[in-house]
């Protein structure tokens, strides 16, 4: 059915292995999609008909080629990756890079590098309920060299490194390794009218919506 008539079976076989390895290469290095479950990102993510979906909700691109080939997770960006233990998918916030010392005190988050010492860590994308009232199982995170520290965007009902992404008994660590983050989270692709880029800024100037989270 693909093969021309004049077409030599050596030149089939290899235009198949070509479109095959482009085929991959896109599959595993360039993007993909992902259906986000749960409220721990909410506002941000599945904040669906003025209220935090729980269960499957929201799709989303996820840039797979950026932290392959052309640089490091950043402060700021959502990702997609799976914990230090186990195989199941988390998508969560970038809080911490290598190198960083993060503080969790008295419900808010501090950031100390060489270039900040105890900078309160400016975080638009919480919305009231959350703005303040980050709590977590340890008080301080030293990013060591290729680790991440990951927070959801709903920090009261988000199971991230603040809990070793279960609990922090000892065995389990905080720490995200990159190899495990699988890419950056672009863009909303549905619900159609919920079609939108992913900023660190997305619910700076809604607090309409943010109060409505405070209601929920």
């Amino acid at each position: 059915m693909f093969k021309e008539k004049d077409q030599s079976w050596p030149s089939f076989f290899l235009e198949m292995v070509i479109i095959i390895s482009v085929v991959l290469f896109i599959r595993f290095y360039v993007f993909q999609f992902f259906r986000v479950h749960g409220v721990s990102m909410c506002p941000t993510l599945n904040f669906v008909e003025d209220k935090c979906r729980d269960g499957k909700g929201e799709f989303i691109f996820v840039n797979e080629f950026l932290y392959h080939f052309r640089r490091d997770p950043q402060r700021g960006e959502i990702v997609v990756f799976r914990p230090p233990i186990g195989e199941k998918h988390y998508i969560k916030r970038v809080i911490g890079v290598p190198g960083d010392t993060i503080d969790v005190r008295h419900g808010k988050v501090f950031l100390s590098n060489d270039e900040y010492h105890q900078q309160l860590l400016d975080e638009p994308y919480l919305s009231l309920k959350n703005r303040g009232r980050t709590l977590s199982q340890r008080e301080t995170f030293e990013v060591p060299e290729g680790h991440y520290v990951l927070f959801g965007d709903n920090r009261q009902k988000s199971l991230d490194s603040r809990y070793c992404f279960s609990a922090c008994d000892g065995r389990a660590t905080p720490f995200v390794p990159k190899k495990n983050i699988r890419g950056r989270s672009e863009f909303v692709i549905w619900p159609l009218d919920r079609l939108r880029w992913l900023t660190e800024e997305l619910f700076e100037e809604n607090e309409e919506e943010s109060s409505a989270i405070e209601g929920s």
